[in-house]
């Protein structure tokens, strides 16, 4: 019993983010994972926003598939597109500043827009971990990621983590 309770605290945390809406559509693989840096959000959006515009086609990045939609001081919108453009994938990252230590608690997710196993080996996962890592925000102080199998769909078997 105290097991189900924690859990479902847990996935309240992820999924009841505001980077949680809207919520998948089933059949939809997606990945949300809450990541915190010790550094202020407008460092950390710089560096995201950078970073997505780096890996964007238009820079001439030939395996790069990152476009920027959108990005505010809280909120950045991006998406991603396979190489033969078949699957788009939709990126959110949700900026928040700690009360405490006013540093940044982010939480991301990137969605599967087609239809199709939930099972997607990771692919979401590694959209959001390539601009962490490309981006160096993992090697920022303080950096933390916190997410699960349960909310982040291939977590465990993503090749990006290996």
């Amino acid at each position: 019993m105290g097991t189900l309770l924690l859990a479902s605290v847990l996935l309240t945390g992820l999924f009841g983010s505001t980077a949680a809406s809207p919520v998948p559509v089933p059949y939809h693989a997606f990945c949300r994972t809450l990541w915190l840096f010790g550094l202020p959000c407008a460092d950390v959006n710089t560096k995201l926003v950078h970073q997505i515009q780096a890996f964007s086609p238009a820079t001439g990045c030939g395996k790069c598939h990152y476009i920027l939609d959108s990005a505010t001081n809280t909120s950045i919108h991006a998406h991603h597109t396979s190489p033969d453009h078949l699957f788009t994938e939709s990126i959110e990252f949700i900026l928040h500043t700690t009360v405490l230590t006013h540093s940044c608690r982010v939480s991301a997710q990137s969605i599967s827009l087609s239809f199709g196993s939930l099972l997607d080996g990771g692919l979401n996962y590694c959209n959001l971990y390539t601009l962490l890592t490309a981006s160096d925000l993992n090697l920022a102080p303080g950096f933390m990621e916190m997410t699960s199998e349960w909310a982040c769909l291939g977590y465990g078997s993503a090749p990006c983590r290996t």
